[in-house]
């Protein structure tokens, strides 16, 4: 008993020490907006392997992007896993490639995975459909994994172990939903063998270290059956179009290519109800009006699938309640800006250490702050002229931002140093 409650206190501290680690950049832009200009990619890197529903070896690979110039050394992971109804589809399809490259210019390092794709029958029937679905849920499993060994052993991507989320569009989805909530021998559907395909866990790789993830991010997705979520499971976002004619808003039967009935599936909004009801953290939003993916083709669906993604996740990073710091209120809306672009300015940005202001209509700043981009505050001025230099000749080159008051209004940027 005495071993257990140390275990217990072990435990909380390990939390609140996570916590501590990310606290330290709730309240800046981080995580919220793009404060990193470009993104570094590492291409086809081998995470697993696995027999394919043709009976063939598959190597399981991944493409990892990253913030450049980023020196956080534990940054949370997202694992992006595409579409195309489990017969097609690539790690490299636009919109998780799009989806991986907005969150990395936010911090995030983000993984598009590879899994094994097909059903053995053609077309599928209920069982079938089923087994393609656990060989996907597995080998998403051996990503995860794969992510914490690397942090355990040769760290390579430099990413919280402690800190990975889950997400995917349509079928990656479906796969993402099924990993989170498809937890309990119980709940293996009837014809899943797990004696040829595996357990819960696979065989994919990276055996010894958990698959579990923090929180999931379902973008037009469904699960076999929402009574497999239960109060105690993790948080999911969801968002779903809801007049998807390839994957069920609600619930109802799901048509492969359209042409073929498949089974009946629980979709986003059937899950958020029922989530509802039990009590389980959930965030829903519809695309009223649209279809399905539709941020895969409109900028404008994507970013506020963007931003609606990156509200829900910035909760469970440990920054939730959120900073009382001057930026921290700029999570749930992004940038709250009374000032635009037009009434001020900083030049030359990106500049070499002398900067100016450019204001029309004011003559005096309340209050210029200066961050670097995790959150930690460098510089305050207060009652500051505008006809004042700000000369940042001994900083380092990189990425800062500032947020500048004028009277109840403030707008804050980013602003580079080159040299």
């Amino acid at each position: 008993m005495q071993k257990n409650w140390l275990v217990l206190i072990f435990t909380f501290f390990l939390i609140q020490a996570t916590k501590a680690q990310f606290n330290q950049y709730c309240g800046s832009l981080r995580y919220d907006t793009e404060v990193f200009d470009s993104v570094q990619k590492t291409a086809d890197v081998i995470y697993g392997t696995n027999i394919s529903s043709s009976g063939a070896i598959t190597t399981l690979t991944l493409d990892v992007y990253e913030p450049v110039d980023d020196t956080i050394p534990n940054r949370p992971l997202i694992i992006w896993v595409h579409g195309g109804s489990f017969i097609g589809g690539t790690k490299a399809d636009g919109d998780v490639v799009s989806l991986c490259e907005h969150f990395a210019k936010r911090g995030y390092v983000c993984a598009s995975i590879n899994y094994r794709l097909g059903f053995s029958i053609f077309p599928p029937n209920p069982v079938t459909a089923a087994q393609t679905v656990f060989r996907a849920v597995q080998d998403m499993k051996a990503a995860v994994r794969f992510f914490r060994k690397d942090a355990a052993t040769a760290d390579s991507f430099h990413i919280n172990p402690s800190i990975i989320f889950g997400g995917g569009s349509s079928a990656g989805a479906f796969t993402a939903l099924h990993l989170a909530y498809l937890d309990q021998p119980s709940e293996i559907p009837v014809g899943i063998d797990t004696t040829v395909l595996g357990g819960i866990e696979g065989n994919s790789g990276n055996p010894g270290y958990s698959s579990t993830i923090n929180a999931v991010v379902n973008l037009c997705g469904a699960l076999g059956d929402k009574t497999w979520i239960h109060e105690n499971d993790i948080p999911f976002a969801a968002m779903h179009g809801d007049r998807d004619g390839t994957v069920p808003y609600n619930a109802d039967t799901i048509f492969l290519l359209g042409v073929y009935p498949v089974t009946v599936v629980d979709g986003s909004y059937s899950i958020s109800e029922y989530s509802n009801s039990i009590g389980l953290a959930n965030e829903m939003y519809t695309y009223y009006g649209a279809d399905h993916v539709p941020f895969a083709s409109n900028l404008a669906y994507m970013d506020t699938t963007v931003r609606f993604v990156s509200n829900f996740l910035y909760k469970y990073m440990g920054c939730f309640p959120l900073d009382p710091s001057p930026l921290a209120n700029t999570f749930l809306t992004g940038i709250n800006s009374v000032l635009n672009e037009n009434e001020i300015s900083i030049y030359p940005n990106p500049g070499n250490g002398l900067y100016k202001f450019n204001f029309s209509n004011f003559k005096m700043i309340n209050q210029f702050l200066l961050y670097d981009a995790f959150g930690k505050k460098l510089k305050e001025f207060n009652n500051l002229d505008i006809s004042t230099i700000l000369d940042l000749s001994d900083f380092n080159r990189g990425i800062y931002i500032y947020r500048i008051e004028i009277g109840d209004k403030f707008f804050s940027g980013k602003l580079i140093k080159q040299d």
